[in-house]
């Protein structure tokens, strides 16, 4: 029965969920319901490497993490309201495809998130101006609808 349970949290917990900052450590299956999440990838703005990236959309935060061969190589907890999102047009410079958006905010250098499709950059836009609207930060976009 112990297996089951293990099993049963391994697919609640879609990726390893332990956000560390210094010595405080958040728990992120506790942050509460997970909106939306997906894997892309992403590089910093002013970087040329990218990296494979796994994003999870919660009501007041995004969390990203992006594991290498050694292990967890960044990761991100990031408040909603202090975001900033815009879809990014034409950016054919990297070899991707041009389905990327940009994330700006409590971050020393923005995010660039390079998604596999027109549809999945369509979700994260929505779901995140929505969110960043519900927790009571500007948006950058118009209302994107469904």
């Amino acid at each position: 029965i112990q297996n089951q349970e293990n099993q049963k949290e391994n697919l609640d917990q879609r990726f390893p969920g332990l956000f560390k900052k210094g010595r405080r450590k958040t728990v992120v299956r506790n942050l509460g319901k997970i909106i939306y999440y997906s894997k892309v990838k992403f590089k910093f703005q002013h970087c040329q490497e990218v990296n494979d990236c796994y994003l999870e959309l919660f009501q007041s935060y995004l969390y990203f993490q992006s594991m290498g061969s050694s292990g967890v190589t960044y990761q991100g907890l990031l408040p909603l309201k202090e975001l900033n999102v815009c879809e990014i047009e034409n950016v054919k410079s990297t070899g991707l495809e041009d389905h990327a958006f940009r994330i700006a905010g409590p971050l020393p250098n923005p995010l660039i998130v390079f998604c596999p499709t027109e549809s999945e950059l369509k979700q994260w836009l929505y779901h995140l101006e929505k969110q960043i609207h519900l927790n009571g930060g500007s948006l950058g976009l118009p209302f994107l609808s469904q």
